[in-house]
């Protein structure tokens, strides 16, 4: 059964049809239905909203437990809620903005760990590499305990989430508790029982029994992460089935910084001059409150809402979010006052399917010191060669949803008193989408020299690591994504004049999560996986478990996509490395941001989220011709499950992710 099929069945005839006069394509009721079922807001305007006022939250580490968990660093991990979060939301003249009186504040949630709590998101814990070399500070395992202690102010347990959740979407569509969680580590080299496999989820309430998936009983699970890889930027995030956009947008996310001897060999700077960013955009109501929309889902044949058994409408939010309101480190627009002297950034993309091309643009956008930005490290540690990039618009770093930039920046390099502002210029969906707003989501956050330099800056403006390049493959995989219309259900969106279109359904080879798996790399084969990218936007591709490298990207001929019901895999007559659609070539051309059809300098070395670009397409905006790909190389030297998929969030919770086993 495919899941267009499934939607109306899976969740047990919960689904009907709305009992309401009228048909057709008439959307008076929709909206009718719209108002008096879902508690109206009014939206928070991001124009209103102050810039570069609310001082750069630093994230601080966890301090570990060494005696708890014997031969290893052990951390308390719980995740909660907390009302009253203040994002840093204020007037232009830098005033509260009161709600019924009072200044507006937001329930939110986010990791403790070890009883450190920041409210939104969570401290980051760090950890040392245990390979084979690391003798001058050799690293151990990590134990994480989570615990699942969502609860609301008066410490009952919550049952119901902080957004909206989707009941047809699967994994959310047979009475699983909206409160549920299970946390991966993003780039981590694990076992399969601790990867946070999106089934091995559990609920808040400690005497639950196991979900019959594979998730624990009880509220708790405790994993263990043996950190046998290379110094790098690793983070935390939920990764529940369906519920992931919403667990991660409600705040469930945080660093997990990982280091190793070679790495500090290379003198970069360090303590209070490395500094951790996550950037997310979000919507408000005007109350404080998050806004993640949700839309009723309607009847293709009567265009009337689906209703559940008690009457109320079936909301479905869309195929990706885009907020109006940058936040960064959990602060709308913040600004961070430097000194002249060479930083260390850790740049996250954490938004749900925004992505970010980013640049420093100087007081009238005048050019940059040559050398002021140095990017040396990628989501797979440092790069084999430093990389000189976000400098201008036409030089910038390019930040799919998942990546990771390790960027040194050499504030020396201006004069004392230069204000620095992170400007955005892409497109959302990315590359066809609408532009951001120069005066809102084009804008990041703003640096300003204005601290003295407390003393001589001996770190180093660069830094690398040679690559040990795996052997050919064994096998090659060609896997596609899909992105067809869902002819099961509709989607109004009322902020849209009244639009209706087929949802998406998002696919890979054509199958569903809950297909059998298809892709089964032998222990400790190198295998190469070509992803077919016959959509029209651009996909950042993740898989776990492993980190591979991007051999080549470029247009394919002759795109035939996958047909499970016929049992036939996607294929194609041949590739064209580095070349856009139109058949021009790319290679050597420095700007990521225009050569989606080339590995860039800075994908170079290991990596474990790539973006695959479009193909061509028509006026009617669908893809036509040649289409984009990536091959990627891997060793798969872990028995068990896990998954790949898309890390646009919305994406990944409608049906474009699947898992993979490595057998014997």
């Amino acid at each position: 059964m495919t899941r267009s099929g499934r939607l109306l069945l899976g969740i047990g005839g919960l689904l009907c049809y709305a009992a309401l006069s009228g048909c057709g394509g008439d959307t008076t009721q929709v909206t009718e239905v719209l108002q008096t079922t879902k508690a109206t807001k009014l939206p928070l305007n991001p124009l209103a909203l102050q810039q570069f006022a609310n001082p750069l939250p630093i994230i601080p580490a966890a301090t570990p437990d060494t005696g708890s968990s014997p031969g290893a660093d052990f951390y308390n991990v719980s995740i909660e809620q907390t009302s009253g979060y203040d994002f840093g939301l204020r007037n232009l003249d830098g005033s509260e903005i009161l709600s019924s009186g009072k200044p507006i504040r937001s329930t939110v949630w986010g990791y403790r760990v070890n009883g450190l709590s920041a409210g939104y998101l969570g401290p980051s814990i760090e950890a040392r590499s245990t390979l084979p070399g690391n003798t001058l500070h050799p690293g151990k395992p990590v134990v994480v305990k989570y615990l699942n202690n969502l609860r609301d102010q008066a410490g009952a347990l919550l049952t119901k989430h902080l957004l909206t959740v989707d009941p047809t979407l699967a994994g959310a569509d047979n009475g699983e508790p909206e409160i549920r969680v299970v946390t991966h580590l993003h780039g981590g080299h694990v076992a399969a029982g601790f990867d946070g496999n999106p089934n091995f989820w559990f609920g808040n309430n400690p005497n639950a029994a196991a979900n019959g998936m594979g998730g624990p009983a009880g509220n708790s699970a405790t994993y263990t992460y043996t950190n046998d890889q290379l110094a790098t930027t690793l983070w935390f995030h939920d990764h529940a089935m369906a519920i992931t956009r919403l667990n991660v947008y409600a705040g469930l996310a945080a660093f997990y910084l990982l280091r190793d001897d070679f790495e500090d060999a290379q003198n970069l700077p360090k303590g209070a001059y490395e500094i951790p960013v996550v950037i997310q955009d979000k919507k408000f109501n005007a109350d404080g409150s998050l806004d993640y929309p949700a839309t009723p889902l309607l009847n293709p044949s009567s265009r009337q809402p689906l209703v559940d058994q008690n009457g109320n409408p079936i909301l479905t939010s869309g195929p990706e979010f885009f907020g109006n309101t940058i936040i960064v480190n959990g602060k709308a627009w913040p600004k961070l006052e430097v000194e002249p002297r060479r930083y260390r950034f850790r740049f996250l993309n954490g938004s749900d399917s925004r992505f970010y091309h980013i640049w420093l643009e100087l007081p009238g956008a005048g050019p940059l010191p040559a050398g002021m930005i140095t990017q040396v490290g990628n989501e797979g540690g440092l790069l084999p060669a430093p990389v000189g990039i976000g400098d201008s618009p036409a030089n910038g770093l390019l930040l799919a949803t998942a990546e990771r930039a390790d960027l040194i920046i050499d504030f020396s390099k201006v004069p004392a008193g230069t204000k620095l502002t992170l400007r955005n210029d892409a497109n959302g969906p990315f590359p066809g989408g609408d532009a951001p707003d120069p005066k809102t989501t084009g804008r990041v956050m703003q640096f300003s020299v204005s601290k003295p330099l407390a003393g001589t800056d001996s770190s180093a403006a660069s830094a690398s690591r040679p690559v040990t390049h795996l052997p050919a493959p064994t096998t090659t995989r060609v896997l596609d994504l899909q992105e067809i219309r869902d002819y099961y259900g509709i989607n109004f969106d009322p902020a849209g004049e009244g639009v209706m279109e087929f949802r998406h359904l998002l696919l890979l080879n054509g199958a569903l999560f809950s297909d059998p798996v298809t892709e089964t790399p032998k222990l400790n084969t190198v295998e190469e996986w070509i992803f077919i990218n016959g959509t029209v936007d651009m996909h950042p591709m993740h898989l776990h478990l492993v980190a591979y490298e991007v051999i080549e990207k470029g247009t394919v001929e002759g795109y035939v996509p996958a047909n499970p019901a016929s049992q036939t895999p996607a294929t194609y007559t041949a590739l064209h490395p580095d070349t856009d659609p139109a058949g021009n070539t790319l290679t050597g051309n420095p700007a990521a941001f225009d050569s989606n059809y080339t590995v860039q300098d800075n994908e170079r070395g290991l990596k474990e989220t790539v973006r695959v670009p479009p193909g061509n397409v028509d006026d009617n905006g669908d893809p036509v011709g040649p289409r984009g790909y990536v091959r990627i190389r891997a060793k798969f030297d872990t028995l068990g499950t896990y998954m790949y998929h898309c890390h646009i969030l919305s994406h990944e919770d409608n049906a474009m992710m699947r898992p993979f086993t490595v057998v014997p």
